[in-house]
């Protein structure tokens, strides 16, 4: 029985949650950016977040609204959370479908919901 268990709670832990799932802080950025809208977008962050594309840093909502205007709202649209790949309480590793490649976005998030750290990276 202890072994039928263990198996049991092994397929449990190895089963990705399916993006259906998604946290508020996710649901936020997912939601903003098919819309298009920047404010929108912005709100899903602190005042303070970081954000990591690839190798690339901006700090604050005005360095997320350029890189955000310029790299992200002309694409959204079809950006499509394919499902949570790790889970922990404030953060959350992703799969993503963006412009027609498979990434791996990482969400660190505060107790109100929002993002305080993101970083953008492609899928090992």
């Amino acid at each position: 029985m202890f072994r039928l268990t263990f198996l049991a709670d092994l397929v449990t832990l190895a089963t990705p949650t399916w993006a259906d799932d998604l946290p508020t802080a996710i649901s936020c950025y997912e939601t903003a950016t098919n819309s298009q809208n920047i404010e929108a977008y912005l709100a899903c962050f602190t005042d303070d977040a970081v954000m990591i594309d690839v190798n690339r840093e901006f700090v604050g909502h005005d360095a997320i609204r350029a890189w955000a205007e310029r790299e992200v709202m002309p694409g959204g649209q079809s950006f499509k959370h394919l499902q949570i790949l790790k889970y922990e309480d404030g953060y959350a590793k992703t799969e993503v479908n963006w412009a027609f490649l498979v990434v791996h976005y990482h969400y660190w998030w505060n107790g109100e919901g929002k993002i305080t750290k993101m970083s953008l990276q492609y899928a090992d």
